[in-house]
């Protein structure tokens, strides 16, 4: 009875291993479609990092979000504007980068910096490259951190022939001359606000903290604050389009299924890392000379945590030959919500010029 039932079970178990592997071996589902929604998520280095696609993957052409922060996360891109102006026409990937959204994995500070990072942008193309076919091309969209981070990625060895063009939307590559131009920004507006008796105590305190700081490398306590006047000063023109990350989560957490335990966990560990302080160096004016595709800036005129002669200096450093760039209006530093119509209207003419 017992060698009986010892046969049995491994028959069972053989059964089960055999539908295992067999499970497991298959493909996994990918769709080429005009209106698709998945998701998958690539790992590095300890991160398991989401990656959204939505929209026509049967264009061939993919919109690549790299998102702000470090560890703010793609959600808030996935508005319904750009689902019914941009993902009617590509895809479009919503990348979470390590330690930041939906991203999971263990805090991996060790492996929270620059370079590792850059290594997740080059797998994450990588892979929808493999998903969707070689011949697919990718756009990058870089917002605020996260022209740092394409920067990097761009300007290391031959990653930039993975990609066909280089969209960079109110982002920085240089934080020494970010600070500057923020500083500077601030007190041009300071004294011309001041001088027309417009929120006179406001800027007079902005004006006080730009004149307190040094000529040379902010640390990091200096640049955080200048960063929040940077963000307050948009609450102070009729002409800006208000905008609030708060709005955008009331509105959309449920519909989208945020998981905001996870996204608040992310952000909180990421804006208090070492990486903060390791950005404070970085300096790609130089290195990107190396750029050598289209590269399309969007900056907003309003826009004092990226001011938009950010956008001149990258422009004047690339090698590119076709090269374009827009100021938008109602913009501070988020133009994407800001001037949506104008956002989405740039973004598709430059795709559709250089696909």
């Amino acid at each position: 009875m017992y060698l009986q039932m010892n046969k049995s079970m491994k028959s069972i178990l053989l059964g089960a291993f055999l539908m295992l592997s067999f499970i497991t071996c298959q493909k996994e589902e990918i769709t080429i479609g005009t209106e698709v929604s998945e998701t998958f998520y690539v790992e590095n280095e300890g991160a398991s990092m989401r990656v959204l696609v939505e929209g026509n993957t049967a264009s061939k052409t993919i919109l690549l979000f790299v998102h702000g922060g470090p560890g703010t996360g793609s959600f808030f891109y996935n508005t319904q504007y750009i689902s019914d102006n941009i993902e009617d026409k590509y895809a479009v990937a919503y990348w979470d980068q390590r330690n930041a959204g939906a991203s999971q994995g263990n805090s991996n500070g060790e492996h929270l910096n620059l370079l590792t990072m850059t290594e997740d942008l080059k797998k994450v193309i990588q892979v929808l490259k493999h998903r969707y076919g070689n011949d697919t091309k990718v756009f990058l969209l870089a917002h605020s951190f996260g022209g740092i981070l394409t920067t990097s990625f761009l300007t290391l060895e031959n990653n930039q022939d993975l990609v066909d063009g280089w969209i960079v939307c109110s982002a920085s590559h240089n934080y020494p001359l970010n600070d500057r131009l923020s500083k500077e920004a601030l007190l041009f507006y300071a004294n011309r606000e001041i001088a027309r008796g417009n929120y006179v105590n406001n800027w007079t305190e902005i004006k006080n903290f730009c004149l307190s700081l040094p000529e040379e490398i902010l640390s990091l306590s200096q640049a955080n604050q200048l960063n929040t006047y940077c963000t307050d000063a948009e609450d102070y023109f009729s002409e800006v389009v208000p905008f609030s990350l708060m709005d955008i989560l009331k509105e959309n957490a449920v519909d989208q299924d945020y998981p905001i335990t996870s996204i608040f966990f992310n952000h909180g560990y990421s804006q208090n890392a070492e990486i903060n302080n390791e950005l404070r160096k970085y300096n790609f004016s130089d290195a990107l000379r190396k750029v050598t595709i289209p590269v399309l800036t969007l900056y907003g005129e309003y826009d004092f945590v990226c001011p938009p002669a950010l956008g001149e200096s990258i422009l004047m450093n690339v090698s590119s030959t076709e090269t374009s760039s827009f100021l938008l209006p109602n913009s501070g530093h988020n133009g994407m919500f800001q001037d949506e119509y104008l956002f989405c209207e740039k973004v598709n003419e430059f795709i559709n010029r250089h696909r």
